[in-house]
């Protein structure tokens, strides 16, 4: 007889047991950490947008000279000011309109918070940022004369938010929320309940809240959560 050596049945049930054990456990490792990378990954691209949402608003507003909306006192969802332009429209004993800088540009700026008209984003809201420039003349703002512009008109503020509303039209930030209490449920704010004190300030609440189930990934992804909250002021005084 010749004798060969060879796996016992025993022996080669372990061994099975033994790869699957680690092939499950490798698998597992594999799953957690393609899981935390991808939540890591969509928390810094709703932080970096938020980020970046409000540096433009910050930059903008800094040159603001005129604040349209939301009035003093008030609070919405829409921010709208002008650069360059003086507040003789505000004003009740003055209807005109000033380039500050005549050889400036005069500019208008519109930050909105709209429905995400994208498929698939039914229910979501973005916030746009929409700008243009004023036009001199009889339509405009003009250097010597008092001209008028209201903030209407074809070079006047967006005819709804978002794109194709009017002027250049910026996607800022996605998946928008009302700020968290005690703020108002509005972005913006120059109201005295959100700390606003003073006319030229704005109080601005950036809050990106992405859901996980309302995406489809309820079973292996957490919420993401994230909020920036800034008080302006403007060194140029602004009317109400």
């Amino acid at each position: 007889m010749t004798y060969r050596k060879g796996f016992t049945m025993a022996e080669l049930i372990l061994a099975i047991f033994i790869f699957g054990f680690m092939s499950m456990s490798l698998a597992t490792i594999y799953a957690t950490a393609n899981r935390h990378m991808f939540q890591n990954y969509r928390r810094n691209i709703i932080k970096t947008n938020a980020d970046f949402a409000m540096k433009v608003l910050h930059n903008t507003l800094s040159t603001a000279t005129r604040i349209d909306r939301p009035a003093y006192g008030a609070a919405d969802n829409i921010l709208a000011f002008a650069s360059n332009v003086s507040q003789g429209l505000q004003a009740a004993n003055s209807p005109g309109c000033y380039r500050i800088s005549p050889p400036d540009p005069a500019a208008w700026h519109y930050f909105c918070v709209a429905p995400d008209n994208t498929p698939g984003n039914a229910g979501l809201n973005n916030l746009y940022y929409h700008t243009g420039l004023i036009p001199g003349g009889a339509a405009g703002c003009m250097a010597a004369a008092p001209a008028t512009w209201n903030g209407t008109g074809a070079s006047g503020y967006p005819a709804f938010c978002g794109f194709g509303g009017g002027g250049t039209v910026t996607l800022l930030m996605q998946y928008v929320v009302p700020p968290l209490p005690p703020r108002s449920q509005f972005t913006f704010s120059r109201a005295a309940v959100d700390g606003v004190r003073e006319v030229p300030s704005v109080r601005i609440s950036l809050r990106s809240f992405w859901v996980a189930a309302n995406r489809g990934f309820a079973a292996n992804q957490r919420d993401v959560d994230f909020s920036l909250d800034s008080l302006i002021t403007i060194n140029r005084a602004s009317l109400p």
